[in-house]
């Protein structure tokens, strides 16, 4: 069964989408994982929304013109409210639901200070990814495995099935796109020390319904990433469409 993501990407030249001010509307990129934050956190609080896919390689004017050029982006009432972090608190605060955030300020300032340390991991894993030769990926493996070791002991320390507790929250949905891909790096040959800790959580994420609903296997997400580390001109974010 289709799902409201599964939409063709709207490159230069679509036409604008005529919008329902009453209806919660994505701007997405089906593998951005920025994006990705935001429809975590709507299937986390059961909002209805629909998506309007970008090509990010060929983006159409009023996309621009609108916006930072980036996704994810909610529309919603008149208001074009951009950035992963930004929609998801917009979400969490402005629809009713399971709150997404600790209720304790302090705990809700912690989970945003560790979020700053997993960046970490987030810019170490481009870098390995798109590591140019064996001597660079080398370099940028060990810095990626350095920044997953406070990701382990963090989850160790906290000694909950989430980070956020029993129930996967803000904190986790927020880091669960970088998570979901690093099995990927597998597939161009990049091993990684296994974090025993770390391997059950991502089982756990991945028992979630919003994890399950719109989370990507290995192998697709390393078909799509390939045509970035190739540099190819044209990419094609329709493939998991049928034709």
């Amino acid at each position: 069964m289709a799902k409201v993501w599964d939409v063709p990407h709207l490159a230069a030249g679509a036409d604008r989408p005529v919008l329902d001010p009453e209806t919660v509307y994505v701007y997405n990129m089906r593998f951005c994982p920025y994006a990705q934050r935001t429809i975590l956190a709507l299937l986390a609080k059961n909002v209805p929304f629909k998506v309007i896919n970008i090509n990010l390689k060929s983006k159409p004017d009023w996309f621009v013109e609108s916006t930072f050029g980036k996704v994810p982006v909610i529309l919603y009432k008149g208001e074009i409210i951009p950035e992963s972090l930004i929609t998801s608190d917009y979400v969490d605060e402005l629809f009713p639901g399971p709150k997404l955030h600790p209720e304790d300020p302090t705990q809700k300032a912690k989970d945003r200070v560790f979020l700053e340390i997993f960046n970490r991991m987030i810019m170490a894993y481009y870098k390995c990814a798109f590591a140019k030769d064996a001597e660079a990926r080398e370099t940028t493996v060990k810095d990626l495995i350095a920044t997953m070791q406070p990701i382990e002991n963090e989850i160790e320390k906290r000694g909950t099935k989430f980070f956020c507790g029993e129930n996967p929250g803000m904190l986790d949905f927020m880091m669960w796109p970088w998570l979901e891909r690093l099995p990927m790096l597998d597939c161009m040959g990049i091993s990684l020390p296994e974090f025993q800790t770390l391997k059950v959580y991502m089982d756990n994420m991945w028992g979630t319904d919003a994890v399950k609903e719109y989370g990507l296997s290995t192998e697709d997400h390393y078909k799509f990433t390939k045509q970035y580390v190739d540099q190819l001109e044209t990419i094609d974010y329709d493939f998991l469409i049928p034709k």
